[in-house]
C-alpha cells in the first residue's frame, strides 16, 4: 500500500509501520480495485482508558492497539484485523489511518460486502462516549483520503454504490446493529468523496469538448459537440492529461451519467490551454 498524505492532519501507517505480526497468515483474498464500489463505516467499541475515550494521544498507543486488533477476533474471524483500514482520532486533531486487511484484500467486516466494499472502522465507541474534539474535521480528512483513492489510486468505481443521501454506508444499513454508533452514523454525510465541483452539466461538457477541439494539435477532432461524456470524450480527456504529464484519469462516470465529471485541475488547465491556443 502506498503511503501518502492528503493533508497536514492525516497520517497513514502500513502494516509494517504499526508492527503487524508476520508469524500470522495474512487474511483475505485479492480484490481488483475496479471491483470496489462501496465504503462501509464501523466502530470497534474499544475505547481509551482516560477522560477522552474516543481520542488517542500518541502513535505508540495506536500501534499497540492495532496489534491487539490483529488477534482479538481470531476465534471467529481469524488472526487478522477484519477491516480494510482502522481510523484513530488523535487528541491533537490528526487522523491516523492504519492498514488492516488492506485496500486490495477482502475483509471480514460486512457480510455480503467484503469484496465489493472497503471497510473502515473508527477505534472507539461512538454510541455512548463523547465525540473527539476535532471529529468533524477528521471526517472531512477521511473524505479527502478517499478521493485520493478514486482519482490517484485506481479505485474509479468506489462510491458508485451508495445510499441516496450520502457517499458511504454505515454497518447498520445492512445489518440490525448499532454499529457504527448513532453519533458517527449521524455524521456520515461529512465524509464526502464525490465532490460537487467534479459534477458537470451538459453545457460544461460541451465547453470541454470545444476546448479539446481547439487544442493544437486538436483532440476530439471531428466529433459531435453534444455535451455527452461518452467514450470519445473519455479518450480525448485522457490524451490531454498525458500530453500535460498529469495522472491519466479521463471521465469519471458512465456515459450520460448526471454525476460524471473530470478532475477539476484537468478541467481548468484544459480551458486555459485552449484559450491560449486560440
Amino acid at each position: 500500500m502506498r503511503h501518502y498524505e492528503i493533508g497536514s492532519n492525516m497520517i497513514v501507517l502500513t502494516r509494517e509501520q504499526w508492527g503487524a505480526r508476520t508469524d500470522l497468515p495474512r487474511k483475505g483474498s485479492r480484490v481488483v480495485r475496479l471491483d470496489r464500489t462501496e465504503v462501509y463505516i464501523h466502530h470497534t467499541v474499544i475505547t481509551d482508558n482516560d477522560a477522552s475515550p474516543n481520542e488517542w494521544e500518541d502513535l505508540a498507543e495506536v500501534k499497540r492497539r492495532m496489534r491487539v486488533l490483529q488477534i482479538i477476533r481470531q476465534a471467529d474471524l481469524g488472526a487478522d484485523v477484519p477491516y480494510s483500514m482502522v481510523a484513530f482520532c488523535m487528541g491533537d486533531g490528526e487522523l491516523v489511518l492504519c492498514e488492516g486487511r488492506g485496500l486490495d484484500r477482502s475483509g471480514a467486516h460486512t457480510r455480503g460486502h467484503n469484496e465489493s466494499a472497503l471497510g473502515i472502522a473508527f477505534q472507539g465507541n461512538f454510541q455512548t462516549e463523547p465525540l473527539p474534539r476535532h471529529f468533524d474535521a477528521q471526517l472531512a480528512s477521511l473524505g479527502r483520503w478517499l478521493r485520493g483513492l478514486v482519482f490517484k489510486e485506481g479505485f474509479f468505481n468506489l462510491g458508485k454504490v451508495r445510499p441516496a443521501d450520502r457517499d458511504l454506508w454505515g454497518h447498520r444499513d445492512s445489518k440490525p446493529t448499532q454499529c457504527p454508533g448513532q453519533q458517527l452514523f449521524d455524521r456520515l454525510g461529512l465524509i464526502r468523496f464525490v465532490e460537487d465541483e467534479m459534477v458537470m452539466d451538459k453545457a460544461t461538457w460541451k465547453a470541454v469538448q470545444r476546448a479539446l477541439q481547439a487544442l493544437d494539435p486538436p483532440l476530439y477532432a471531428g466529433k459531435a459537440i453534444d455535451g455527452i461524456p461518452g467514450r470519445n470524450t473519455d479518450i480525448a480527456v485522457q490524451a490531454f492529461e498525458r500530453r500535460q504529464e498529469l495522472d491519466s484519469r479521463g471521465v469519471m462516470g458512465e456515459a450520460n451519467d448526471p454525476e460524471a465529471g473530470i478532475w477539476p485541475a484537468t478541467r481548468e488547465l484544459l480551458f486555459a490551454t485552449a484559450a491560449a491556443t486560440s
